[in-house]
């Protein structure tokens, strides 16, 4: 594959993705009903989503620290304990009231999005293991790390 016309996501395409992941994950959680089952480590499909919510609308705050180098220097410990303590904020809302942090969340940060500069989203920064543009590691945490927890949260396999 020529990687040099692979495009990266719009400005317009973010937002809209950003909402659709918020969707896709409200409705997984909706609909997934034994928010106590323990998954592949030490989390609940309850702490998924509340981990979902907590990071929801996190991208006016995030986007910032990418210029910053802030968060190159963030331990794998510092993040799990930082994951802990959110998901144990969250610990005492009802499912609607994490599914409606999910969704406003959502809507915040592609909101957020929409008022960025088409320019600065194509400025490659270096975050950890990757190396790419703003809008490709918005993309990373606001789509695919929102329908990879949802997934996880919610997939009982085999269906038979």
């Amino acid at each position: 594959m020529d990687w040099e016309h692979v495009v990266m996501v719009s400005k317009q395409e973010l937002a809209e993705g950003i909402r659709f992941a918020g969707r896709r994950a409200a409705a997984a959680a909706e609909r997934t009903k034994d928010w106590d089952y323990r998954l592949g480590h030490r989390w609940t499909s309850g702490d998924a989503y509340r981990h979902i919510a907590a990071v929801a609308g996190g991208a006016a705050r995030l986007y910032p620290l990418l210029d910053a180098g802030v968060l190159s220097s963030v331990t794998v410990e510092q993040a799990a304990q930082n994951n802990a303590a959110s998901i144990a904020a969250l610990a005492g809302k009802s499912r609607e009231e994490v599914i409606a942090a999910i969704l406003e969340g959502h809507e915040a940060s592609a909101r957020f999005v929409e008022t960025l500069d088409e320019a600065d989203l194509a400025t490659v920064v270096k975050l950890g293991g990757y190396e790419m543009e703003k809008a490709e590691i918005i993309a990373q945490i606001w789509i695919h790390h929102s329908i990879a927890h949802a997934y996880e949260a919610s997939a009982r396999w085999p269906i038979l």
